[in-house]
């Protein structure tokens, strides 16, 4: 008989009811917000399928610039750690919890295996890393091809509402979610104060 957190996890995760997930013994990985869970350049030993909460894919220039690549949401995996786990390569970015995570971490032979015979694996992988690809490639028209302070507007009505009118983020941690430079929206949000479109707080 099936438990509640089986069925659970076959509702974010079908295909592991074809690989017989129950008969390997993996235990979930939980790791609070704030976690570096993977670094770059570090090794991937596994490949997490995210159960609970949620994860930020970061990369970082020498300069020290981040820009957010993209959020790891229950039901799904990082295709960047499947992509280095697949080529034998390091991991080329930086994963932060956000939100507390709990996560059945695959070893990568194991995956490799489930891949090359598993046909429900197979379709899981393609379809994830031609989803994430869109997202990505849609992030970089979204910064090539779209004036900031459009885009500010835009992240800035997205993320508040009538209801819920304070956005508690920090000027760097907005500047990573569009991509740009803090400098660059501050200077935008020192524009829309003046325009009585937005007030900014020190707390």
């Amino acid at each position: 008989m099936i438990d509640q957190k089986s069925k659970n996890l076959y509702g974010l995760f079908p295909f592991l009811q074809d690989v017989k997930i129950h008969t390997y013994g993996l235990a979930p990985v939980k790791l609070h917000a704030g976690v570096c869970a993977f670094t770059d350049g570090g090794e991937s030993t596994s490949i997490p399928l995210l159960i609970k909460g949620s994860i930020k894919v970061l990369k970082t220039a020498e300069s020290g610039r981040e820009i957010l690549l993209y959020r790891i949401k229950p039901g799904e995996t990082c295709i960047i750690m499947l992509s280095s786990a697949l080529g034998n390569i390091p991991y080329p970015a930086t994963a932060i919890v956000e939100q507390e995570m709990e996560a059945l971490m695959i070893p990568n032979e194991l995956y490799k295996y489930w891949l090359q015979h598993i046909p429900a694996v197979q379709t899981f992988t393609y379809q994830s890393m031609a989803q994430r690809l869109g997202s990505v490639m849609a992030l970089i028209e979204e910064i090539t091809f779209k004036r900031i302070d459009i885009r500010l507007i835009r992240f800035l009505l997205e993320h508040t509402s009538e209801r819920q009118a304070i956005l508690y983020e920090t000027h760097e941690e907005v500047a990573i979610e569009l991509g740009t430079a803090r400098e660059v929206i501050s200077r935008l949000l020192k524009n829309m104060e003046g325009d009585h479109f937005a007030n900014t707080f020190t707390w």
